[in-house]
């Protein structure tokens, strides 16, 4: 008969499996653009829907077919924080050059894993075939070997969780304190998706290492399993409450390149001539920037400033902006800043200004409200503050003083 404990961990599995595979047909349907990033986090859900398949099988299956597949199950639990670590890399633009260095220890895992098991058939085949999880667990206390090759893979979870925590929290922060720069809706959604996936992770592995410990001093530790799944399953219902509501968070930008770009690519020797067809968008998930990159970007931002109101969009935000130019609102905010040495709220409030600098003297019956309003502004005081820093006078006195010098 099997026990309550095993009944509700395989509940919690059942319904944790379908919500990470839920979580992998959302990431993998926000499009290419998307595949950047979100190819981490399929990685983080295709490790749990086996970490889930595990305590399925347990209950289910005999001893025998749970320790075949423990090598696979036990190597994989090495992909979970690597995964994480990549995803905020990839979102915080410094992808990891060469990621698979970061799964090499799934091998040697997967190869000490199955010597165990191989040993076990080889020495202890009645225990196995007819025995019980105890008399297995029995059968590796008997065993030096087996007993420390086991231990050095769990000390090495626990060496791989502690090294890698400190650096998702670095750089997730670095990626917070970025976003902030962006103004518009989106941020909101960007901070609280970041914010809630990182604390979520952070409360699982906690939970996971204190459950382990504690496991250490317990005869029977199914709760403890059922307690760390549990919360997998939490996370897991939120993650996808999150995709579900704002889709495509981290798409990244298309280049669409006009025949002026790819001219102009062509006659620039100190980079390589990229050709870009539609089907493919080789460059579409590009992250760094070179030279040629920031010349295009900065070029297209003239052109929407000199062809288009789209900054006078009272509603435009940075991932706005960067769509109708072609790049990401980490790309803009970093030619903005680093290569027009603005902010993206001071690049549009100068612009604005500007044209309304213009409408001030050329339309001197219209209201300043009504000037403010039409190249962006949301309110007359904000219009006005931005206007005094940029031209040292308020509207009304730079109206006066053009007037009067134009009248002289």
């Amino acid at each position: 008969m099997i026990e309550t404990a095993k009944i509700v961990l395989m509940v919690i599995a059942v319904v944790g499996l379908g919500q990470a595979a839920f979580l992998m047909l959302l990431l993998r349907h926000e499009g290419k653009r998307a595949f950047r990033a979100n190819r981490w986090l399929m990685v983080f859900a295709f490790a749990s829907c086996l970490s889930f398949i595990e305590d399925i099988t347990d209950v289910l299956l005999t001893p025998k077919w749970m320790l075949l597949m423990a090598p696979v199950f036990m190597s994989m639990t090495f992909a979970f924080v690597p995964s994480i670590y990549l995803y905020f890399r990839e979102i915080a633009d410094r992808p990891v050059r060469r990621p698979i260095y970061h799964f090499v220890v799934l091998l040697p895992v997967f190869v000490a894993t199955s010597g165990v098991v191989w040993i076990l058939f080889d020495q202890f085949v009645p225990e196995i075939i007819h025995g019980t999880d105890v008399e297995i667990d029995i059968a590796i206390d008997q065993h030096i070997g087996l007993s420390v090759l086991l231990m050095t893979v769990f000390i090495g979870l626990y060496v791989q969780l502690f090294a890698y925590m400190p650096k998702i929290w670095k750089v997730a922060l670095g990626y917070l304190r970025q976003a902030g720069e962006q103004l518009g809706a989106d941020q909101l959604a960007l901070r609280r998706w970041t914010l809630e996936i990182l604390i979520g992770i952070t409360v699982i592995f906690l939970i996971f290492t204190m459950t382990s410990v504690i496991d250490i001093f317990v005869d029977d530790g199914t709760w403890l399993t059922t307690l760390v799944q549990g919360s997998f399953a939490l996370v897991f219902f939120r993650m996808c409450h999150l995709l579900a509501s704002n889709p495509a968070l981290f798409v990244q930008a298309e280049w669409e390149e006009t025949e002026a770009d790819l001219a102009e690519s062509s006659t620039d020797q100190s980079v390589s001539v990229r050709v870009f067809d539609k089907s493919t968008q080789t460059e579409q998930g590009r992250q760094f920037l070179d030279d040629h990159d920031v010349a295009r970007i900065r070029g297209r931002l003239d052109k929407v400033v000199d062809e288009t109101e789209m900054l006078f969009d009272p509603l435009l935000s940075m991932p706005k902006l960067a769509h109708m130019i072609g790049a990401t609102p980490n790309q803009l905010s970093h030619v903005l800043n680093q290569h027009i040495g603005k902010s993206f709220f001071d690049f549009v409030n100068e612009v604005r200004t500007k044209e309304a600098s213009t409408l001030l003297i050329n339309e001197p019956d219209r209201t300043v409200l009504d000037i403010a309003t039409s190249v962006g502004f949301n309110s007359k005081s904000t219009f006005n503050l931005a206007f005094k820093k940029i031209t040292g006078l308020t509207p009304s006195a730079y109206r006066r003083k053009n007037i009067d010098e134009t009248d002289d």
